[in-house]
């Protein structure tokens, strides 16, 4: 028989969806090039590890896992509502925190209605938009590749339905102030969301002289506002993929409607469980992450820009594949940021107290 045909099987906004590169692994990096010892420094992980207390939550639980995940989240939900003070009804579980941004295009968003963001914002905010056959509009930013308050308005139309900010952004680092947040929602139409992700908010914390949003106090404000944060950053449990968002219940309906059920593992929701109450492992982890990133900024011999996450954008000057890959074969893992728009950039992210010295070393060596 034939092989069948693409366009006869697809749509054609599935036909021309971008596929989302990930990182490459290091047992892959160094089985290809026959070395040891590689760092990646690519994905934004949180390189003290997991939380303590949710390793040793997980194994306790590992009896139950012929039975199916509680489909409500409520225990996971509970522990959620006591720490951020949010009512059990306005929060909702997802398989990290795009799987929720996913569900809300879908569960909010009509044919013709439009996603917001800025040109350098996170892949996915486009992807959940273009997966979902909606159109996204991408406005200009900042010189420093920043939010531009006035040129995201300027984008805003009748069709807006879903504004995205992240807070600190991916890949740039950048926060978005409690200003512009408060302007963008002033000029919001009454029938959109604006959507603050806080992916890397407990690092955020760790800067409280830098003026940026809090989300959580403006969702309190305003029914529009939806947050979405995660466990895969500053916890460590990139590996389980658990996030929530905090919403008006209507929107935590919504979710409620397009969401699959048992998305959320119990293993995830146990390890998160144990994570959130881990305060120690925050403070620790979001300490090393400040001063991690001062080193990048004190000793990298190129422009690096200023960030409030756990990564930094570094401008190379010249074209990134190279760089690239001439770092892969140092042994050292980075994010190319082609991409998202910036040829010329790498995202870097922390590593431990121990790699960072030959990490920079490599950077330099590379960027020279």
């Amino acid at each position: 028989m034939p092989d069948p045909k693409l366009d006869e099987l697809t749509p054609s906004h599935v036909r021309n969806l971008d596929v989302y590169q990930p990182g490459k692994p290091i047992e892959e990096l160094e089985r290809e090039l026959g070395i040891s010892g590689a760092i990646k420094v690519a994905s934004n992980e949180n390189p003290l590890g997991p939380s303590p207390k949710a390793l040793a939550a997980i194994p306790k639980a590992l009896s139950q896992l012929h039975l199916y995940p509680d489909a409500g989240g409520f225990a996971l939900r509970r522990a959620l509502s006591a720490k951020y003070g949010v009512p059990l009804e306005e929060l909702a579980l997802g398989n990290g925190s795009n799987d929720l941004l996913y569900q809300l295009v879908l569960a909010t968003c009509e044919p013709t209605d439009e996603v917001l963001s800025h040109k350098y914002a996170f892949l996915s905010y486009r992807l959940s938009a273009q997966v979902a056959g909606r159109p996204f509009v991408a406005a200009p930013t900042t010189p420093e590749l920043g939010l531009d308050a006035d040129a995201l308005i300027a984008a805003i139309t009748p069709r807006t339905k879903v504004v995205v900010l992240g807070s600190p952004n991916n890949p740039t680092g950048s926060v978005v102030t409690r200003a512009d947040a408060q302007k963008v929602l002033a000029a919001l139409p009454a029938r959109a969301l604006l959507v603050i992700d806080e992916a890397y908010a407990e690092y955020a914390a760790q800067w409280p002289e830098v003026d940026h949003v809090d989300g959580l106090e403006l969702a309190r404000q305003d029914k529009r506002v939806v947050v979405l944060r995660t466990f895969s950053k500053i916890y460590g449990l990139a590996g389980l993929r658990v996030g929530f968002a905090v919403a008006h219940k209507a929107v935590i309906d919504l979710l409620g409607r397009v969401g699959r059920t048992f998305h959320v593992s119990s293993l995830a929701m146990i390890g998160a469980i144990a994570a959130l109450d881990d305060d120690e492992h925050v403070a620790i982890s979001a300490k090393h992450a400040r001063a991690a990133i001062e080193q990048l900024r004190r000793e990298v011999k190129a422009k690096v820009y200023p960030s409030l996450s756990n990564f930094v954008l570094i401008d190379c000057g010249k074209p990134s594949g190279p760089i690239y890959d001439k770092l892969l074969r140092m042994g050292v893992i980075v994010r190319p940021m082609a991409a998202w728009g910036l040829p010329n950039h790498i995202r870097v992210s922390v590593g431990s107290a121990q790699e960072m010295p030959r990490v920079i070393g490599a950077l330099n060596e590379v960027l020279a």
